[in-house]
């Protein structure tokens, strides 16, 4: 016990308590209010009307809308297209006016609760279908073949309005409701694949040690500070992705275990010059290649093996690399693996970059190589709101 209590005097204090009170790695009382403000923002269920997309989308609506009323008219005074014509500038004057409100108010949108804030959009679009209304009978052909005399006229408009407006704002909750369901269960799905992983890893690494406990009590006992620090690490729930260094200092980490249990007969080559250490990766992403490389490819050979790790940046992917050598094909047939990591594996990735990563595997020159290509994200681009 004596190396560990020297181990724990070296560590490195553990950082005071903030000014405020809340305990390392919580969120201030001050911070949390704009943290919450944040994430309601990013949860409303309205698109951004300030963006260009969304003024695009309303103008296309628009038009279509048009279309469709004009096509439903059969009792036309001025024709088709006169009338499509001046129905499309009654509507989309109705559209952009409401987005350039609504974009106006946007920063006090977004901390209201869903209906609170479909209420006052509603109200906007509404407001804004009656003051176009009033132009459009004042200096403008009544669109259609609407009365231009009484409340009738006003009462049509906007009753066509509040109909199709209280429809697209419940196809935009809907569809909101939709988006969080699937990333709920996308990041629940993540969550077990990386549960699934930390047994295995646990089992072996155990396994390691107890293999030194008899020989070499002293080591056995530095190892298992090494694997708590490792856990330490893996077991971390702050983010879904960790940087290219952080994953390479747990790789690190594992292959000194297993350096002490095989010795020479592991022989390890990092190439990562040319790779950003502050790319974000799914957490245990190189791990686990290594220990099937260890596994399957240095253990069961009789004069060992080496491990490859490399890395480097191509047109803004990142493409990660793990070479073993490959045993003898007897030993080769007697190690036949479930391939289970890197079916975990790939999913984490697709989970985390949805139809941008890769896994792929070959077999060349005696080489088993699996390589990574996931896009570049650097640290300053982590998702916050999956922490």
């Amino acid at each position: 016990m004596k190396a560990l209590m020297q181990r724990r005097k070296t560590e490195q204090p553990r950082s005071k308590l903030p000014s405020d009170g809340s305990r390392p790695g919580e969120a201030s009382p001050n911070s949390r209010d704009t943290v919450g403000g944040t994430g309601r923002a990013a949860e409303s269920f309205l698109p951004d009307f300030c963006s260009l997309s969304t003024a695009l989308m309303l103008v296309v609506s628009a038009e279509l809308l048009a279309f469709v009323l004009t096509l439903a008219d059969s009792s036309s005074d001025y024709g088709f297209w006169s009338d499509l014509g001046l129905r499309s500038l009654f509507i989309v004057w109705i559209a952009l006016t409401s987005g350039v409100v609504l974009c106006g108010v946007r920063s006090r949108l977004v901390r209201l609760d869903a209906l609170w804030s479909g209420v006052v959009t509603f109200s906007v679009i509404q407001a804004a279908t009656l003051l176009i209304a009033w132009i459009a009978r004042e200096g403008l052909p009544n669109p259609g073949n609407v009365a231009s005399t009484g409340p009738v006229y006003y009462l049509k408009i906007l009753g066509a309005s509040g109909l199709i407006t209280a429809a697209w704002l419940r196809y935009l909750y809907i569809q909101s409701r939709w988006r969080l369901q699937i990333k709920a269960e996308g990041e629940a799905r993540l969550d077990a694949l990386q549960a699934r992983m930390r047994p295995h890893f646990l089992f072996n690494s155990l396994n390691t040690i107890a293999s030194l406990t008899r020989n070499d009590p002293k080591m056995a006992e530095e190892l298992l500070l090494d694997l708590a620090e490792l856990f330490r690490a893996v077991l971390r729930k702050e983010a879904k992705l960790v940087t290219l260094a952080d994953e390479v200092a747990l790789t690190g980490q594992y292959l000194n275990i297993e350096k002490q249990r095989l010795g020479e007969r592991l022989h390890i080559s990092w190439h990562l010059k040319e790779a950003p250490q502050d790319a974000l990766i799914p957490p245990l992403s190189i791990q686990p290649l290594v220990e099937n490389a260890i596994y399957h490819g240095i253990e069961p050979s009789q004069g060992g093996g080496k491990v490859d790790i490399g890395g480097q940046l191509t047109k803004q992917h990142l493409v990660l690399t793990v070479r073993n050598t490959l045993p003898e094909a007897d030993a080769r047939r007697s190690r036949q693996g479930t391939r289970q990591a890197l079916a975990n594996l790939r999913a984490r990735l697709e989970a985390c970059f949805p139809g941008e990563a890769q896994l792929l595997t070959s077999v060349a020159d005696n080489y088993y190589q699996v390589r990574i290509v996931l896009p570049y994200l650097p640290k300053s681009h982590e998702n916050l709101d999956r922490r």
